[in-house]
């Protein structure tokens, strides 16, 4: 997740040089309760992340906080 455009861009762009398809296999957020919110959907829905990536600085809540929410609502879920 990341809240500017040139990174997400330049993420889409390394992920697709490593031939994962960023449409199917990658979820994009701007802000870090947008990432929980998703996490969560996911969750709920029966999928999984292999990994999310954060950055520190973002508006509405930082990778730091964002982070820590998601830690504790997959312990909440036993994963």
């Amino acid at each position: 997740m990341d809240d500017e455009e040139f990174c997400l861009t330049s993420m889409k762009v390394v992920l697709k040089s490593l031939g994962i398809n960023t449409e199917l296999q990658v979820d994009f957020c701007i802000h870090g309760e947008e990432a929980l919110n998703q996490v969560e959907r996911t969750y709920e829905n029966g999928m999984r992340y292999r990994i999310i990536l954060t950055d520190f600085s973002m508006p509405v809540m930082d990778g730091i906080e964002a982070t820590t929410r998601i830690r504790k609502f997959l312990q909440e879920r036993g994963e």
